[in-house]
């Protein structure tokens, strides 16, 4: 019987999210998921654990770097939705139809479809 990796272990208890955030915020793979990781992971509404990939992922869009280990960004990160009037990649996701001007905290901005969903954002009419 083939030995079951650690990779494969996490993927089994906690689903492929925590497999899909290691590889967003630690490519090098630097960092090894240890229990605590997992634990504080799984703590996470789904909700909360998709807020927190978007918002990482839209950093990395932004060319702004993720740092620190995955048990401290779980336990230390805040995701709040972009607002991405005025960014460089504005015209284009207004292009590609994933943008739509919402309220957010009393203001309007251009937000994607997934943070307007995840947050509950106002959307224009």
């Amino acid at each position: 019987m083939a030995q079951e990796n650690i990779t494969d272990a996490i993927d089994k208890r906690f689903g492929k999210s925590l497999v899909a955030f290691k590889k967003l915020i630690d490519p090098e793979r630097k960092y090894e998921i240890d229990l605590e990781t997992s634990k504080a992971w799984s703590r996470l509404s789904l909700d909360e654990q998709r807020k927190l990939y978007l918002y990482l992922l839209y950093r990395k869009w932004r060319g702004l770097d993720i740092y620190g280990e995955p048990y401290y960004i779980i336990m230390n990160c805040h995701p709040v939705p972009y607002d991405w009037n005025g960014s460089q990649r504005c015209a284009e996701l207004i292009a590609e139809h994933k943008v739509l001007i919402a309220k957010h905290n009393g203001s309007y901005g251009w937000y994607t479809k997934d943070e307007i969903r995840l947050y509950g954002l106002e959307v224009k009419k």
